[in-house]
């Protein structure tokens, strides 16, 4: 089964409610934000992140946040994150690198997410497609992701 189907069915399981949204084939948040006509704020980025210790992990972000390393090492119990390849992250995650979508626990990977999602009514996210997104409460995408969240005591 896809990637894409997996995660719809996960929704539907749940009994979230969740529109699909197609458009133009979209590589980066300002991009997807301006197709969807909604604040970069409203979509969310999913990154892959290589622990020191060779684990993977998904942090979730509001499309205009940027990763905090510290705090993101912090919250995995490690010293020391980056970026994963590529590579890593297609055979990991199933999808190319900006379309991963924030349910790292699909693949058995933690979701470290940033409180500041919990501020927004509905977000964005691709389901590991460049051409579609979903849009969902914010509510419903913490409870799927069942995340760690971020520390905000920095």
């Amino acid at each position: 089964m896809k990637l894409e189907e997996r995660i719809m069915d996960m929704i539907r399981e749940d009994g979230c409610p969740v529109d699909v949204v197609e458009h133009e084939p979209v590589y980066t948040n300002p991009v997807m934000a301006e197709v969807l006509g909604v604040a970069e704020s409203e979509t969310v980025k999913s990154l892959v992140v290589k622990t020191k210790e060779g684990d993977l992990a998904v942090v979730v972000l509001p499309g205009d946040g940027r990763i905090d390393w510290k705090r993101t090492a912090r919250a995995i119990g490690t010293k020391k994150v980056s970026m994963a390849k590529p590579e890593e992250v297609a055979g990991k995650v199933g999808c190319e690198v900006g379309c991963v979508p924030p349910f790292g626990h699909l693949e058995s990977l933690p979701v470290i997410m940033d409180p500041e999602l919990t501020t927004q009514t509905q977000v964005y996210f691709n389901p590991g497609v460049h051409h579609k997104s979903c849009r969902i409460q914010a509510r419903d995408l913490i409870k799927l992701c069942n995340p760690t969240f971020l520390d905000q005591n920095d």
